[in-house]
């Protein structure tokens, strides 16, 4: 054999072995081939299978009718095809149009194939399907998003410094993103609380990996008042360790100074969320433990049943609740408070977000909803609100600051004296008073035992208008804040004009 038979024969098996392997790797991969222009000259089953057609229905198409119209307008769809022209090899995530009938994303790797004068002959494209991880990643997405919508929400890494705080945070305790970022948690609490070995345990245990949820007491700027239902979660690097941790909030200062205006003390707030999941229709796919508990099924006797089974059947027919799933259906975010039905009948209130999750174009693929029970809340206050409706119709009712200065009355209060409400408010308690009285000591040490907190209460001699002599069996309360220091003063008083004249009266008739 001569040396150029043997060279020959080594090309050949060389050949063989080169062909035999991009054989092998095109069995395992969705592989096209096409001219620099982008006209499709080759695609194998797997590619074919991959864009929902048959292998010789592809052949001589071009590459832009397999891709959404807006990415082919695209600048960065026209620079693609520059580049493989000019002899890049590229990668990237793109959007089929798959004929079988909805969308496909592929990742694919593009190797420009040129000849011996270096110039681009074809272009060979090998793909894979990446659909499903697409969609798992936008709907994680979407619930991220839906809870950074609803809930204050900031971040810190393990020793407590901050890393960032979204809007709603940074609104929240009334600092700019510039005067949080790189300081310490500690900034929010108070310094016997930041030297309290609970708070440096409270950072062990984050750091360790450990889910901490509560109601927290916190100061935002100037000192101000914020009470939190937050949950802090550190989150695990893939090393499966904790590399920061990010806080969700919920501000309910507002619901605990209403607690204590009314009751004269704060209620805790419900320590953990109730989720639900529903598909477009309403229909259920699964929720947590806490919403279970919170209605009382089992996760079998709620999943493929639609929302209504929550809701009074009365409200369900309305053409409102047709239109409140027509609106979440079309990706418009709902939260409010929410009568609901558990399974013995009884009535649970909710204070609830509705959150619309967007697949990777934006279009809503599911609702999730974050509730709170807040049924007790609810009766509570209403109760309350119906005791001091009760007081108000029954008897006279006046608020003050802690100088005396009116806030408010009711009406019984403004007809026994005679005023109108805009005749009062902002003058001092004193208009009521003798000059005599209101000069006196006893009137300096009532004020000053009220801004202490006493309680007082008796039989008082008053002036209405135009100085007319008004008596009142009265009490003044001292209302406290969330701290136990007096906020205000409300006086209630029953008008007893009547019955001291008739015993002045009588006291002047002679034995």
């Amino acid at each position: 054999m001569s040396d150029q038979t043997a060279a020959t024969g080594s090309t050949d098996e060389l050949l063989a072995e080169l062909r035999s392997q991009v054989e092998a790797y095109e069995r395992g991969s969705a592989t096209a081939e096409y001219s620099p222009e982008g006209r499709l000259l080759r695609a194998n089953d797997a590619f074919a299978e991959l864009v929902g057609v048959d292998p010789a229905g592809i052949v001589g198409t071009d590459h832009r009718s397999l891709v959404s119209p807006e990415v082919a307008d695209s600048a960065e769809y026209t620079e693609l095809w520059d580049q493989l022209r000019s002899g890049s090899n590229l990668t990237g995530e793109f959007r089929l149009l798959w004929q079988g009938g909805g969308d496909r994303w592929i990742r694919s790797s593009w190797v420009p194939v040129k000849n011996r004068a270096g110039e681009v002959v074809k272009v060979i494209e090998h793909a894979l399907d990446v659909t499903q991880g697409k969609r798992a990643t936008a709907d994680a997405q979407g619930k991220i998003q839906a809870i950074y919508r609803s809930q204050a929400v900031i971040e810190f890494d393990l020793d407590g410094h901050i890393l960032d705080a979204n809007d709603n945070f940074l609104d929240l305790v009334g600092y700019s993103r510039d005067e949080v970022v790189g300081r310490h948690h500690r900034m929010f609490v108070s310094e016997a609380d930041a030297q309290s070995q609970d708070y440096q345990d409270f950072w062990q245990r984050l750091g360790a990996g450990e889910f901490v949820s509560g109601e927290f007491h916190r100061y935002g700027k100037g000192g101000k008042d914020v009470w939190l239902q937050a949950v802090y979660n550190p989150i695990l690097g893939i090393d499966g360790k904790p590399w920061k941790v990010v806080k969700f909030a919920v501000d309910v200062t507002e619901a605990k100074a209403r607690n204590a205006d009314f009751e004269g003390k704060v209620t805790a707030i419900r320590r953990s969320q109730a989720v639900i999941e529903f598909d477009l229709d309403g229909i259920v796919l699964e929720a947590n433990d806490a919403f279970l508990d919170l209605m009382g099924y089992r996760q079998d006797e709620i999943v493929g049943r639609h929302h209504r089974m929550f809701v009074d059947p009365d409200e369900a027919s309305r053409p409102e609740y047709r239109s409140f799933w027509e609106k979440l259906g079309r990706g418009e975010f709902h939260s409010a408070e929410y009568r609901r039905i558990a399974k013995d009948g009884s009535e649970v209130w909710i204070r609830a977000t509705y959150n619309p999750i967007l697949d990777a174009d934006g279009k809503p693929v599911k609702v999730v909803k974050f509730a709170h029970d807040v049924t007790a809340e609810k009766l509570r206050n209403a109760e309350i609100a119906g005791r001091m409706a009760a007081i108000d119709r029954s008897q006279a009712v006046i608020e003050f600051d802690l100088d005396g200065r009116i806030r408010t009355a009711n009406e019984n209060f403004l007809n026994t004296v005679g005023y109108t409400l805009d005749e009062i408010v902002g003058r001092h308690h004193s208009m009521f008073c003798t000059d005599e009285y209101a000069a006196s000591d006893d009137y300096r040490d009532l004020w000053a035992r009220l801004r202490d907190g006493e309680f007082r209460s008796g039989r008082f001699h008053r002036l209405g208008k135009d100085g007319r002599d008004v008596w009142l069996q009265s009490s003044y309360s001292p209302i406290l804040d969330l701290h136990g220091r007096p906020e205000k003063v409300v006086k209630f008083a029953y008008d007893v004009t009547e019955q001291v004249r008739l015993e002045q009266q009588l006291n002047s008739v002679p034995a």
